[in-house]
């Protein structure tokens, strides 16, 4: 597992920047057309609430628009995936080529499909935070009287942050074994979608405790120095507060955490790339042999 994580570091090292750079348009995209398209959506909403018996509609309208606001960013993130795979393989890449999952039948079913899972995933998150107290979120309708509960209330902060790990964690579990559908939907153009899903999940259901050891192998370094940072930012804001030069060595810090968190993100999906790569053309190779 370590010469593969060692190999992963030796035939990226080039191609890490660059995925680094496509992460970052990657997230402006998602978060411009997101706030462009919730904002249209409340604006539409909120006009059909001006007609008598309006209220269903406006629900409808505002569903509507925020399902295709994320059916474009799940397109956008078959883009990414495509973009990394070609910086594996050493190929040619464009900024077009984020949105290439718009020109393509199979990919925008693909993008439809992937809202399930989301969905499933905020209503199982739904239901906890409904049912464990731990978890509880209180009904809190504008910013003002957000900013007033964590004020009243200090443990409001941390609440808020289980909440938010337990939503990553279902979330990882929900899309964790989709992993490789994207590629497999890229690589086979002349098959539908559904064979293409079939053979992601068999793909990862043969070799996901493989797959996982690797990431850790490959990463554990870059998680180890997020953990330290995070853990000294916590202890200087405990402990020196109020020293004079807090604030200036905490604000540092915390964008190395980020640097460092982003640079991290840019590389496992990269390395989900190398995976893939190495392993199914190792499967074809087996394929045509026999």
């Amino acid at each position: 597992m370590l010469k593969l994580a060692k190999e992963f570091s030796t035939k990226t090292r080039f191609a890490v920047p660059r995925a680094v750079f496509i992460l970052m348009i990657f997230c402006f995209l998602s978060a411009f057309f997101s706030s462009m398209m919730t904002g249209l959506a409340v604006s539409a909403s909120s006009a059909f609430l001006s007609f008598q018996g309006g209220e269903r509609l406006s629900v409808l309208a505002f569903l509507f628009i925020e399902f295709l606001s994320l059916a474009f960013i799940l397109l956008l993130h078959y883009g990414l995936f495509l973009c990394n795979l070609r910086f594996v393989r050493n190929q040619p890449v464009a900024l077009s080529f984020l949105f290439a999952g718009i020109r393509q039948r199979r990919a925008r079913r693909g993008a439809v499909f992937f809202i399930a899972p989301m969905i499933a995933c905020l209503a199982l998150f739904s239901f906890i935070c409904a049912n464990v107290d731990f978890f509880a979120l209180p009904a809190i309708q504008t910013p003002e009287a957000l900013l007033d509960f964590i004020k009243n209330n200090p443990d409001s902060v941390k609440t808020f942050l289980s909440c938010f790990v337990l939503l990553l964690a279902l979330a990882f579990v929900f899309y964790f074994p989709f992993t490789f559908v994207w590629l497999f939907v890229y690589d086979n153009n002349k098959q539908s979608f559904w064979k293409s899903l079939l053979q992601g999940l068999k793909f990862f259901g043969h070799r996901g405790a493989h797959f996982f050891a690797f990431e850790v192998a490959a990463h554990f370094r870059k998680f180890f120095w997020i953990f330290a940072i995070d853990a000294l930012h916590a202890f200087i804001f405990k402990k020196y507060q109020s020293a004079p030069y807090a604030y200036s060595v905490l604000s540092f810090l915390g964008f190395a955490s980020f640097a460092l968190s982003f640079y991290a993100a840019a590389s496992v999906i990269l390395s989900i790339q190398f995976y893939y790569d190495k392993f199914n053309n190792e499967d074809s190779d087996k394929e045509s042999s026999n």
